[in-house]
């Protein structure tokens, strides 16, 4: 049985005396301002005034603008607690009227654990809280923890006291004669922990996850499991053996989690379903730390779960109430879906061997070629001078008309690569860990920028002769160079590095090209989660093209579609920039290091003798490599960083896998620039299976972006 709480002092004038007569020789603590403080707490009327004066008590505490004054203050509160039992148990009586006040369930199953809203609805209702925070009802402790805990510095705070003095801390909370004063805590967390069980099972179980999850009965899945093993621990009071077959039970519920990620590669992403499994991820963490809480055995290890506990809870009901990590949440939701698919794409641009390294070579030569008759197409436009709106129509459909040329005929432009291919390989870095992520990391990268230079340095070869060539020709047949010296002048000076904006228009070109890859990954993802092929294939028109037909048509499409949509979108990106920049009056406009390279060599053929042109060609040289630069490392660490943040990669961890990238290199400089020797069709080392490119049969339906 527990000893009744000690009858708190009626006297405030008596509380403030002793606790001024303790600090009478510490300049640094005014005694009398936190007696008042102290008997506010010990004669709170109610427990919302109880609640309000224990805030301000926080707020003492907090007050000294130095870690080591407010840690400071904090020893000093804790030595007046132990030399004056009076006020320690006057101190512990109020605690316990709150811990016997509040109700703790909500915090620990509900924190960072809210149902998918939408983005208005959430966004108003954590506004609301903003405005009006204490709105509810005064045994709300996560609203109580929220004006204790306000920010990450504070619940950091909190977290970095060394475990003796945390452990002082909390001896200093409980009533020094009730053995129970934590037993209604205890009991609250073992409520949350079973109502974690059952938010787990409904959202494993939820219609869009179960379709994607291993066939089966419900009592089979491991969701459904997970309240099985749970309720047995529960009862055996933390039996070790009870204890292991939960945690084994919670590992295979990541194993589905993992299952049903693979699967949504091939059934397509919904935003929805993404947050429903990391709601479930985050239940499960959670769940791990409350049972280290009730269930651990050495006081040491309890201070450490107790505090991963409180990190949690305190952590996600500060992001429960932040508007801008409402824009960080949602934004992360749409990357990822956008990335999965994207990073799918993204495998069929890498030659793993020396074959398909040689015909990266054919297919962008073929690249470079066909880009010839677009840069002239497009001098010729822009030397028509239309106005803004046809101008973006007209350059933006012969963009289109091209790269979906590329595409139909299995070409390759290099710029197009950069933005898929870091999808591919931040859906490498969420699946490895350890050293043999940083071995699949270096390698892919290598692979990567072998590839990307071939196919740079294929397009450029080749748009750079047959622009040559094309202007010969049409010299012969019109006796007269394809662009007069003012156009061909005009073109040197766009391609200066310095007298133009060409660093700014390949930065911005960069950002298009990335924009083009997600929204190419976005629309086959659409087509994807709502079975568009599978309706084209089994539609009723079937009945006059016959259904063989329609089939092969629903093939071609869904192996077509995000190119096709990528391509378009690209097209009017590019052409409509510059129209963009001349309707508004400012200086916009887009520089392609292909088309670049293209009309620079048209511009130069067209110089005839005088291709030097005073120096200026030089000068473009310059702008064409800052171009190249440029278009090629912003699609790319765009790509990445985005691609990362969705898969929640830290920013260190980040810095350590590029750091190890560009060791390798030095190391290995031929294997960044040359492929292996072997012509063997081996896959890459790791087994990686989002390696590169594999020989399609002739005539089959090719999936590459051109």
């Amino acid at each position: 049985m527990s000893s009744s709480p000690p009858i708190p002092s009626t006297d405030a004038n008596d509380i403030i005396a002793q606790v001024e007569l303790y600090f009478a020789h510490d300049p640094a603590v005014d005694g009398v301002r936190l007696g008042k403080r102290l008997s506010e707490f010990f004669l709170a009327p109610t427990l919302a005034a109880r609640l309000d004066a224990f805030v301000t008590i926080k707020e003492w505490l907090d007050a000294p603008h130095s870690d080591a004054s407010r840690q400071a203050r904090v020893l000093s509160l804790l030595e007046l607690m132990d030399a004056r039992p009076a006020i320690r148990a006057q101190f512990q009586f109020g605690i316990r009227d709150i811990l016997n006040g509040i109700d703790t369930v909500e915090l620990f199953a509900e924190a960072g654990l809210h149902p998918r809203q939408s983005f208005w609805s959430e966004f108003f209702r954590r506004s609301l809280e903003k405005v009006f925070p204490l709105a509810g009802d005064a045994s709300d402790f996560s609203k109580f923890i929220s004006r204790l805990y306000p920010n990450a510095n504070s619940i950091g705070r909190l977290l970095a006291w060394p475990d003796e003095e945390f452990q002082h801390i909390a001896r200093l909370l409980a009533p020094i004669n009730d053995s129970d004063a934590w037993q209604k805590q205890r009991n609250e967390l073992i409520q949350a922990f079973r109502l974690l069980t059952v938010h787990v099972a409904g959202l494993g179980l939820s219609p869009g996850l179960r379709a994607r999850s291993r066939p089966g009965d419900i009592e089979a899945s491991p969701f459904y499991r997970l309240q099985q093993t749970a309720n047995a621990v529960v009862l055996a009071k933390g039996d070790p053996n009870a204890l292991l077959l939960w945690r084994n039970q919670v590992q295979f519920c990541r194993d589905e989690l993992e299952y049903i990620h693979q699967r949504m590669e091939d059934a397509g992403v919904s935003t929805a379903l993404v947050f429903d499994m990391r709601n479930i991820e985050r239940a499960l963490v959670r769940m791990e730390h409350i049972a280290d809480v009730l269930f651990v055995a050495e006081p040491h290890q309890q201070i450490e779960a107790v505090k991963r506990l409180l990190d949690d809870v305190m952590s996600a009901r500060r992001s429960d109430l932040s508007i801008s990590g409402l824009f960080r949440e949602n934004s992360a939701l749409l990357a990822r879906k956008i990335v999965e698919r994207t990073g799918k794409t993204g495998e069929h641009y890498i030659a793993n061997t020396l074959r398909e390294y040689k015909q990266l070579w054919i297919a962008s030569i073929g690249g470079g070629a066909l880009t010839v008759f677009t840069a002239a197409i497009k001098l010729r436009l822009h030397a028509a001078h239309f106005p803004p709106f046809v101008e973006g129509i007209t350059a933006g459909t012969n963009y289109a008309v091209s790269f979906l040329l590329l595409q139909q005929f299995h070409l390759a432009l290099a710029t197009k690569q950069p933005s898929v291919t870091a999808a591919t390989f931040a859906g490498i870095v969420r699946t490895t860990r350890g050293e043999a992520r940083k071995q699949r990391i270096a390698d892919f990268v290598s692979r990567i920028t072998r590839s990307q230079l071939a196919s740079a340095f294929g397009n450029l070869i080749a748009v750079c002769i047959g622009c040559i060539i094309f202007e010969r020709i049409w010299y012969r047949l019109h006796a007269s160079p394809f662009l007069t010296v003012s156009s061909a002048e005009e073109v040197y000076k766009t391609l200066n590095p310095v007298a133009s904006g060409t660093a700014v228009f390949a930065i911005i070109t960069g950002l298009i090209l990335w924009i083009s890859a997600l929204a190419g990954g976005w629309i086959e993802n659409f087509a994807t989660f709502n079975q568009i092929p599978s309706a084209i294939a089994h539609h009723s028109l079937g009945r006059f093209f016959g259904r063989e037909r329609m089939t092969r048509f629903a093939n071609y499409v869904e192996v077509n579609l995000s190119g096709w949509a990528s391509s378009i979108v690209l097209g009017y990106l590019l052409g409509f920039t510059p129209a963009l920049g001349r309707f508004l009056g400012v200086p916009l406009d887009v520089r392609h290091v292909t088309l670049s390279a293209g009309t620079l060599a048209l511009a130069a053929a067209s110089f005839g003798r005088d291709w030097l042109y005073r120096g200026w060609f030089l000068y473009t040289l310059y702008g064409i490599t800052v171009t190249f630069i440029l278009n090629l490392t912003v699609s790319f660490f765009t790509a990445a960083s985005v691609a990362l943040n969705a898969y929640g990669v830290s920013k260190k961890e980040r810095r350590k896998l590029w750091r190890f990238s560009l060791r390798s290199f030095f190391r290995s400089p031929r294997n960044f620039l040359f492929p292996p020797s072997s012509s063997s069709e081996s896959a890459p080392p790791g087994g990686n299976p989002t390696s590169g490119p594999k020989t399609k049969a002739a005539g089959a339906p090719d999936d590459h972006i051109a």
